[in-house]
């Protein structure tokens, strides 16, 4: 996959992280007692009560089987990055392949300094309809994988939008559009010396507009947010200063 997306050169190896079998466990002591439970009422006479708790029982077992399964699955999962892009496997997947210059990544939560503890759950998709989604569960090391490709893709594709928006063309995030005049969001237009600052803490992309919060999009739905950040910011603070 690495050279069939012209990747280049193998910089570094994500391996899954500890995985915890808690959840297994429990699921499975529940599920055991339940079906001792069911075998006494069916000693005792009651077929009918021993049946019903045997079905209920299925359900945690059920859950440890399927969380069982994914454990064994992510044991075996990697995920590489390249000078030109990335790759993730998982048993029984397709790898997956992503380059630099045209992925695009949407990430649950964005981390700030003050930040006690910072989580990182990246989507990943292409514009030859890869995908992979990820999170800080499953591969070791998140703080690094995570800074690494927002990094990457931001460093690479920031100068294509900079020569966008230094046209005259409007730069799609999304639902949000930015120019040279204004940040655009469902068909209303917010003059950039009227936004007084941009924030995105909560989880959802807010703007303060003479004195006043608006709403925009979840950070999540926001593709390659650090590109949209970054250019929002350029253009803002010039118009405001």
């Amino acid at each position: 996959m690495a050279e069939y997306e012209k990747l280049g050169t193998h910089r570094q190896t994500f391996l899954p992280a500890p995985v915890s079998d808690t959840f297994v466990r429990g699921c499975g002591i529940v599920a055991g007692g339940l079906a001792a439970v069911g075998v006494i009422c069916a000693a005792v006479g009651s077929i009918g009560g021993g049946i019903a708790v045997g079905i209920v029982a299925l359900l945690p077992a059920t859950l440890a089987s399927v969380r069982g399964r994914q454990n064994r699955q992510n044991r075996s999962a990697r995920l590489d990055l390249f000078d030109y892009g990335m790759t993730v496997y998982r048993t029984g997947e397709q790898i997956a392949g992503f380059r630099w210059d045209t992925a695009e990544v949407r990430q649950q939560v964005i981390p700030f300094q003050n930040t006690a503890r910072a989580e990182y759950s990246l989507e990943m998709s292409g514009p030859d309809g890869a995908q992979a989604s990820f999170d800080d569960t499953e591969f070791a090391d998140a703080r690094e994988w995570g800074r690494a490709i927002q990094s990457a893709i931001t460093g690479t594709q920031l100068p294509r939008a900079v020569a966008t928006i230094d046209r005259g063309d409007i730069m799609q995030f999304g639902d949000i559009g930015l120019d040279l005049t204004a940040l655009i969001f469902r068909n209303q237009v917010y003059p950039w010396e009227r936004i007084q600052l941009i924030d995105a803490r909560s989880g959802l992309v807010r703007i303060k507009v003479d004195g006043s919060w608006i709403s925009l999009a979840p950070v999540a739905a926001i593709p390659n947010f650090y590109i949209f950040n970054e250019l929002a910011e350029r253009l803002r603070l010039p118009a405001t200063a």
